[in-house]
This record gives C-alpha cells, sequence and structure tokens, in this order.
C-alpha cells in the first residue's frame, strides 16, 4: 500500500516537472514593436504619436527602451506610459536627444510592487512627436541589447536577470516602408 502512494506520488511530481518545463520551453518571447506608418504624409510642424508595444510580458519588474530615429526629421514633444507602469511604486527616467536622434526610457516597480505579467498586448510607453520637416521619412528602431549592453533594450525579471525578446521596428513616411 504504502509502496502504491510512493509510485503516485513520485508520477504526479514528475508529470508537474515536465508540464512546467514544456509551458517554459514553449513559450515565447515577447516582441517589441514601433508602428508602421507607410503613407501617411505629414506636413511640417504636425503631431503625431507612436506607442511602442509588447506583445505579451511575463515575470517583469523593469524595463528599458532605447529608440532611435532619424535626427533632424522629427522632435519628441512628450511621453505616456502605459497604465500598468504608472501610478504608486513605479520609478521612470528618461533621456531624450532630437539632435543626436533618440529616446531612453526605463521604468521600474519598487517597494513590493510588481512584477507585471500579461498574455496580451499591452503599451509600454506613447510618444508624441512633432514633424520638423515636409513628408518626413523616419525609421524607428529598438535599439538591441545585444547591439549596446548598456543603453539597449532591456526586460529584466524581479532578479534583475534581462529576459529575451525580439524586435519590430518603426517607420513613418509617404511610401510604403522599404524592406532590409
Amino acid at each position: 500500500m504504502m509502496s502504491k502512494k510512493i509510485v503516485v506520488s513520485i508520477t504526479l511530481v514528475m508529470s508537474v516537472v515536465i508540464l512546467s518545463f514544456t509551458l517554459y520551453v514553449n513559450a515565447t518571447a515577447p516582441n517589441l514593436a514601433m508602428p508602421d506608418l507607410s503613407r501617411h504624409c505629414l506636413n511640417r510642424a504636425v503631431s503625431f504619436t507612436t506607442a511602442l508595444t509588447a506583445s505579451s510580458l511575463t515575470n517583469i519588474q523593469s524595463w528599458q527602451v532605447n529608440v532611435t530615429f532619424d535626427p533632424g526629421t522629427i522632435a519628441t514633444m512628450s511621453y505616456a506610459l502605459g497604465n500598468p507602469f504608472t501610478g504608486q511604486n513605479t520609478f521612470t527616467a528618461a533621456r531624450n536627444s532630437t539632435a543626436a536622434g533618440y529616446f531612453m526610457l526605463g521604468m521600474t516597480f519598487y517597494n513590493g510592487a510588481g512584477p507585471y505579467t500579461t498574455a496580451s498586448q499591452v503599451t509600454l510607453v506613447t510618444f508624441t512627436w512633432k514633424t520638423l520637416v515636409y513628408h518626413p521619412t523616419v525609421f524607428f528602431h529598438i535599439v538591441l541589447s545585444s547591439e549596446q549592453p548598456q543603453t539597449g533594450t532591456l526586460l529584466l525579471d524581479p532578479n534583475q536577470n534581462q529576459q529575451q525578446y525580439t524586435a519590430t521596428d518603426g517607420f513613418l513616411g509617404c511610401q510604403l516602408r522599404p524592406s532590409h
């Protein structure tokens, strides 16, 4: 009788371990994306917004994004964090340069807040831009951590371990987005 209970217990534990491993292996990395605004012909001095989204997030305590753009064609006017990343016990820091063509933003939960998990698409941040030229053509590049380990885009768990992700760059222009 006792050995039957042990066999059942071992089988149950092994099933849970195998199921957990299978779910972990089959989990897909989130995709961070800027929009494709092909065929958007904007005049000079026009304001527009773009959202940097994540397809899903798992156990995120902090994140850092670095988006580069074509300097001299647009200027960053403001930004707004997505709802899950605002409120008490969140901290943000931003640095940007229209002349150099980059916008860096970091967010972290603290004082017991976080981590954040969702299977749905979520907005990390919405940028408001202003065009500096007539009919600008702009590539929005999400700088990967593999490109720039210190200033690239990061997704961090509560232990500050980097999580994997993929990225889809954005585009704004009168024409269709050129293929790379």
